[in-house]
């Protein structure tokens, strides 16, 4: 390939990447910032108000900094929209629409970081990682027995010196900082994952266009692209990018890999080396399966709903109504072309156009505005102040809030005395003092600050009409290293110091 075409390549990808005009935009840092802020690892996809409240204070702070940034949030989001930053989809669960970024804003967004990694990319690890998929690409591509059978053996012979060295009691352990360095690069191929979902949408968006315009540039019912739908061929699915995704899938949901996975993560947090871990690492490899898992189940639904659509669009036969008007699209198209040249654009044609669609009204319709509707027209009454008492508002928090801040304290407590702890061994060491509040308290805290383990637990409490309530709940374990426990635990050590 001559440099030219290269040139002309490059010049048509910054003509149309999102994530190249994004790097040369003149708020580039801005929208990076706030993009990777709101949109971390394991974080999709956000509700459109959400997203508008968030970056409204976050913008607040800005202009406080001295940045110039007029807008709220909502208009940078539109015009994030426009720009193929963001892109806007509805809910199926809820009536809002939902915001998350393009593939081109994550190709952006793992590109800076990759700036301002804090590790570099010439590691052992990652050579290792590289030398083992070589390894298995060559033995895996061999169509001769031979050879390949050597290497199976040469591999065996290897496992063979391995569990000699084993067995033998003298063999390496891996030292804290190359564990803390693999662990890493773990996580930096994780956090790749996002943007490579998104690819794989945008890929499959753009091949559902793709197909729906070859159906209507064929002639007839006779068509390949058409004659393959109607035989039942899912076009979207066993393309490069329907069976590569497939593929990953089905390895992702698979219930002996996925337990295999779990356990793996429990094992690497509980060597010495991970206590040397951020709290941010540590909770990224808690969730790393359940994010993957999550974030695939929203491609395929979105590959199969796009299969369905398509199968429907040919078997209802909607596709020779838009192929007639397409055809008039193009007639009209062809006509204007046809008498462009001898008309000026300030010409009185005499055409008379039928606007359709409007709605007309009448006048008395319309509902004036009073000014006067807003005046108070009774006297303010001024009630005297009188003494809070903090007991009674205390109270009358807790009945219609959760006390996270009593919980917290109690899964610290329980954590400080057994050292590993359920949402069932919490109350059975600090009961419910809320009821069922409390529980679902318990639960939240175990969400962010815990994991799931095989098995369910029954828990109790006393409900506000002091009848014993019971349920069965999947067993959720806290984690001793979190900073929301071990801060109580610190801050109650300096307490009891004499």
């Amino acid at each position: 390939m001559s440099a030219t075409s290269d040139v002309h390549r490059f010049l048509d990808l910054r003509a149309d990447s999102a994530g190249w005009a994004l790097l040369r935009s003149d708020n580039a840092a801005v929208v990076l910032a706030l993009l990777s802020r709101h949109f971390d690892h394991g974080t999709r996809r956000l509700p459109a108000p959400e997203l508008f409240a968030l970056l409204d204070a976050d913008l607040l702070e800005l202009r406080e900094a001295g940045h110039d940034l007029p807008r709220t949030g909502q208009g940078y989001c539109a015009d994030w929209v426009r720009s193929g930053f963001l892109l806007r989809r509805t809910s199926q669960a809820a009536r809002e629409e939902t915001l998350e970024p393009t593939d081109g804003a994550f190709a952006a967004m793992s590109f800076v970081s990759g700036l301002d990694a804090q590790i570099t990319a010439v590691t052992e690890s990652r050579l290792t990682t590289l030398s083992t998929q070589l390894q298995a690409l060559a033995r895996d591509s061999d169509p001769r027995s031979e050879s390949r059978l050597a290497a199976l053996l040469a591999e065996r012979d290897e496992l063979d010196r391995q569990i000699t060295v084993v067995q033998s009691g003298d063999f390496p352990v891996l030292d804290g900082d190359r564990a803390v360095e693999r662990s890493a690069e773990i996580l930096t191929l994780a956090s790749e994952v996002p943007g490579d979902f998104a690819r794989v949408r945008a890929e499959l968006e753009e091949l559902n266009r793709n197909l729906r315009a070859q159906i209507l540039d064929e002639d007839g019912d006779r068509g390949e692209t058409l004659g393959d739908v109607f035989r039942g061929v899912d076009l979207i699915g066993q393309s490069d990018a329907g069976r590569s995704f497939t593929a990953f899938y089905d390895m992702i949901l698979d219930p002996a890999r996925s337990s295999q996975l779990d356990e793996w993560i429990d094992t690497v947090l509980g060597r010495p080396f991970a206590a040397r871990l951020t709290a941010d690492q540590r909770r990224r490899f808690r969730t790393l399966l359940t994010e993957m898992e999550t974030a695939a189940s929203e491609v395929h639904a979105t590959m199969t709903s796009l299969s369905r659509s398509l199968r429907h669009f040919v078997q209802s036969r909607n596709y020779e109504e838009h192929r007639r008007l397409q055809k008039l699209l193009r007639s009209a198209q062809q006509r204007a072309v046809d008498v462009v040249g001898g008309l000026r654009p300030f010409d009185v044609l005499d055409i008379e156009l039928v606007r359709i669609g409007m709605s007309i009204e009448s006048v008395a319709a319309l509902k004036l505005h009073n000014p006067t509707d807003d005046l108070v027209t009774e006297p303010v009454q001024t009630q005297p102040s009188g003494v809070v008492d903090l007991a009674d508002l205390r109270r009358l928090v807790r009945e219609s809030e959760i006390d996270f801040d009593e919980l917290t304290d109690n899964v610290a407590a329980t954590l400080r005395t057994h050292g590993r702890a359920s949402i069932g061994d919490v109350l059975r060491e600090h009961p419910a003092t809320q009821g069922l509040a409390s529980a679902v308290g318990l639960m939240v805290l175990a969400t962010r600050h815990g994991h799931p383990v095989d098995g369910t637990e029954h828990i109790e409490w006393v409900s506000a009409s002091g009848v014993s309530r019971r349920a069965t709940i999947r067993r959720l374990v806290f984690d001793p290293t979190a900073d929301e426990f071990t801060s109580r635990t610190a801050r109650t050590i300096e307490e009891a110091a004499p």
